[in-house]
């Protein structure tokens, strides 16, 4: 297998949101994720949506639970110690999970099943000179056979086979120019998509970021606190019809802009209502829906977003 070693050289299109009239969206909260007991009040967690199963996962204090469709748990686990303190977990087609976990002797992936029982370690291999060691990960994304672990405070990205031999190398701080700053950034929201896409945020630049797998790498984002503007910035997400979903803590919204990065929408914002929202940290979005985690004990909130007939 050829390994492609990291990409240094990439086309750096910042783009802001392009002239024109995106076609509108409308959004509406639907419910917030819950067992038996009630909502169940998450702090802060990460959010992910498996596309494959139509499932929602929420990864936090070193457990996996699980949701259905409709939002109800309907399985957990963690608290073993062959899986360690899991940190990030993605679905994969046959309905196994890929886990970042911690243990006393640092970081480790480990694919577990959909009961969450172990199924084997995935021994990292054929690291490159440029991957400095130790990496020590702490995001995680999966799309098409590939293992994708981010380094968040680093800026940097490796990306494994299912084996867990070494494919490639993105060290974002220098693809984004910032290799020089590299410590007063860093990566806010972290995912990958389905076709292999990176999508990440960086919140001192107010920028959300598109890194294709060929290496091109689009930006969009305007500081600001006018609508279609970015604040605090956190999560991002793409749906399947290729709207993008970014997460602003200080205005406690999300914010919507289509394929072509043209703000489409904002919603949530603080207040009593069950549709509003507290600093939302983490987004997810698939089959028509957004899932939006916050701090506050909040929890995750799940949002109906529909394409609407243009005027």
């Amino acid at each position: 297998m050829t390994r492609i070693v990291s990409i240094t050289a990439v086309v750096l299109a910042l783009t802001l949101p392009s002239a024109g009239s995106a076609q509108p969206v409308s959004a509406n909260f639907l419910y917030k994720l819950s067992s038996t007991t009630g909502v169940i009040p998450f702090h802060g967690l990460s959010v992910v949506f498996d596309s494959y199963h139509d499932e929602t996962l929420v990864v936090g204090e070193g457990r996996v639970r699980l949701f259905n469709r409709t939002g109800m748990e309907v399985y957990a686990f963690g608290d073993d110690a062959a899986l360690g303190s899991i940190v990030a977990a993605a679905p994969v087609e046959d309905g196994d999970f890929i886990l970042l976990s911690y243990f006393d002797t640092g970081p480790a992936l480990v694919r577990a099943n959909f009961r969450g029982e172990l199924k084997e370690r995935i021994e990292p291999s054929g690291l490159p000179p440029e991957v400095p060691l130790p990496f020590l990960p702490n995001g995680l994304g999966y799309a098409q056979g590939r293992i994708y672990l981010a380094d968040l405070g680093g800026m940097r990205v490796v990306i494994l086979g299912m084996d867990g031999k070494f494919q490639a190398f993105h060290d974002l701080a220098v693809v984004c120019g910032v290799a020089d700053k590299r410590a007063d950034n860093g990566l806010k929201g972290f995912r990958v998509a389905p076709n292999g896409d990176v999508l990440f945020t960086i919140q001192a630049l107010f920028k959300a970021y598109v890194l294709a797998p060929d290496g091109t790498l689009r930006a969009f984002g305007v500081r600001g606190s006018a609508p279609g503007k970015f604040n605090i910035i956190s999560g991002i997400a793409r749906d399947e019809r290729g709207y993008y979903y970014v997460s602003d803590i200080l205005k406690s919204a999300v914010l919507v802009f289509d394929k072509d990065f043209r703000w489409v929408k904002e919603f949530g914002y603080r207040g009593p209502k069950p549709g509003n929202i507290v600093a939302p940290v983490d987004i997810a979005a698939g089959d028509g829906k957004v899932f939006v985690s916050q701090f506050a004990r909040k929890g995750v909130s799940v949002f109906e977003v529909k394409v609407l007939d243009a005027p």
